[in-house]
């Protein structure tokens, strides 16, 4: 029996689901899977990133920070550099072997879009942190 962990979908604490569901689209070309419960959750999802948009928590809405790697962080960053999107700091490598940017959604939460460079195992091995 394999033990393979095969996925993770973040669970981010927005104001609006549908509102937040349709910035996913119209602004980073996200498909939304659903929205139900009275508007309270949803999940969007583009390629295999799947995110989920939870209205239950509201006092933490704006404090996440997720993660989404991609095979080529660039097309994604000229595709979206046009859009009507908060960035926030630099389009770079950084030391600890990723080439990524971030963004904020429209609850204040931080995507943070990257790949993996050719040498990412190396430099976390060598204590190259974030």
């Amino acid at each position: 029996m394999s033990t393979e962990f095969l996925g993770v979908n973040p669970i981010l604490p927005v104001k609006n689901v549908t509102d937040t569901a349709e910035f996913f689209r119209d602004k980073l070309g996200f498909n939304i899977d659903v929205i139900w419960d009275g508007n309270t959750y949803g999940v969007v999802r583009r390629g295999n990133a799947v995110i989920e948009l939870g209205a239950k928590r509201p006092d933490q809405v704006g404090g996440d920070i997720c993660i989404i790697r991609v095979d080529n962080a660039d097309s994604i960053y000229e595709e979206w550099k046009t859009k009507d999107i908060e960035f926030v700091g630099d389009f770079t490598e950084r030391k600890y072997g990723s080439k990524d940017f971030r963004i904020k959604d429209n609850n204040g939460n931080m995507l943070i879009v990257g790949h993996a460079l050719k040498n990412e195992l190396e430099l976390v091995q060598a204590g190259n942190v974030a």
